[in-house]
C-alpha cells in the first residue's frame, strides 16, 4: 500500500472518532426515580438482546414499538439472517417469520413459553426496559433493580436522553434463563 492511502485511512479514523461526542453517563440506577415511567404509553426502542438459557444462546437486533394497545417486535438475527416479528394484543400473539405468519391466542408469555420455546416475559419486560418494575405484580427492591415474577432484573448502565434517565445496559435473570439488553436509542412519545 502506499503511504499516501495510509495517511488519509489514518486522518479518517481520527476525525471519525472526533466527530463523536461521548455523552455523559446518566448517574447510577434507583428505582424510586424511575417511578413515573410507568405511565410512559408510547415508546420505540433499538438495540441488542441476548437470550441465554441451558439449552441455548441467541443474539439479535431488537427494534420494539410500544403503545397502550400493541407491541410489535423484530427481531433480526446476525448479519440479518432470520427476522422475525412479534406482534402482540391483548390475548392474541402474532409471529411472522417472513415465511410464515402464525396467530396465536392467550397471554404473550405463556404463548411464547409454549410455541417458540422462549422464556421471554414480554409481559412484565415493557415495563422493565423502562427501568420500572411491573406495577401490576409485587417485587423486592434490590441493589441496582429489583427481584419480580421469579426474576432478578438488574440496570448495569442508565443513559440520559432528552431530561430523561433510561436504561442503556440490563440484564434478568431467572433460574437458568438469562436476558441481556443494551438500548442503543430511545423514543419517547
Amino acid at each position: 500500500m502506499n503511504r499516501r492511502f495510509i495517511a488519509y485511512l489514518a486522518l479518517t479514523v481520527w476525525l471519525g472518532g472526533c466527530a463523536v461526542a461521548p455523552q455523559k453517563p446518566a448517574e447510577e440506577y434507583q428505582l424510586t426515580d424511575m417511578q413515573y415511567l410507568q405511565h410512559q404509553k408510547n415508546w420505540v426502542l433499538e438495540g441488542r438482546l441476548a437470550l441465554v438459557d441451558e439449552k441455548d444462546s441467541v443474539s439479535v437486533s431488537i427494534n420494539w414499538r410500544h403503545d397502550e394497545l400493541r407491541d410489535d417486535i423484530e427481531l433480526v438475527g446476525p448479519l440479518a439472517q432470520g427476522r422475525v416479528r412479534i406482534s402482540v394484543t391483548p390475548d392474541q400473539v402474532a409471529v411472522d417469520d417472513g415465511e410464515n405468519l402464525k396467530v396465536f391466542y392467550g397471554p404473550v408469555d405463556k404463548v411464547l413459553a409454549e410455541q417458540l420455546g422462549v422464556d421471554l416475559p414480554v409481559d412484565s419486560l415493557k415495563f422493565w426496559v423502562l427501568g420500572v418494575n411491573d406495577p401490576r405484580q409485587s417485587y423486592i427492591e434490590q441493589p441496582g433493580g429489583f427481584y419480580q415474577g421469579s426474576w432478578l432484573v438488574r440496570y448495569r448502565e442508565m443513559q440520559t436522553v432528552n431530561a430523561d434517565t433510561l436504561p442503556k445496559k440490563m440484564t434478568a435473570e431467572k433460574d437458568k434463563s438469562r436476558i441481556k439488553l443494551i438500548v442503543d436509542q430511545w423514543v419517547l412519545m
